[in-house]
């Protein structure tokens, strides 16, 4: 397992992805970029004209390229989700990786997200995006730290983890103020 983990996209003169959390075993390759409150604030998707242009291996003809085409094309906008930092990740993964490879995106909500306009539309990008890049190599799964941390909790997993658990939820399951923007 390592964090801040390099992921070499291959491109001449570009830096590499950097992903959170990057775990290897027997089944395969996960690695996790997790958002706190990034995915809040608007943003809009960049590319380099390299990634088009020297992008020349069989990652060219997947959907993760596609995405990004769709993107740079103006047929795809995303606002709240990084799109083209996780299409930028997958690259790298990608070539430094064989299959089996998982693309982890872990987010946080507060306990009343359902109730925030810019977190709905979050959570609606996000399944846009996964039927985007849905087949490509790596696998794409996202998930909410809310749900992450109720799967913890489950019958059968070790005291210590569900221990660490109501931590976590004493300090970022929280809901927001009725004064907080959309």
């Amino acid at each position: 397992m390592e964090f801040e983990a390099r992921c070499p996209i291959g491109l001449r003169g570009g830096r590499p992805a950097h992903l959170d959390l990057l775990a290897q075993g027997r089944a395969g390759v996960v690695a996790a970029e997790s958002k706190c409150t990034e995915h809040l604030d608007p943003k809009v998707p960049a590319f380099s004209p390299a990634y088009a242009e020297q992008i020349l291996d069989e990652r060219r003809a997947g959907p993760w390229f596609r995405a990004m085409k769709a993107i740079l094309k103006g047929e795809e906008t995303f606002n709240f989700l990084d799109a083209a930092q996780l299409i930028k990740h997958a690259f790298g993964l990608a070539r430094r990786f064989p299959l089996p490879v998982t693309l982890l995106y872990l987010y946080w909500e507060p306990r009343d997200g359902a109730r925030h306009a810019s977190i709905l539309a979050h959570r609606t990008e996000i399944r846009r995006f996964a039927r985007l890049v849905a087949g490509g190599h790596p696998a794409f799964r996202a998930q909410s730290y809310l749900k992450l941390w109720g799967e913890w909790q489950r019958p059968g997993r070790p005291g210590w983890l569900k221990e660490h658990v109501v931590n976590l939820r004493d300090r970022y399951e929280v809901h927001l103020t009725e004064g907080w923007p959309s």
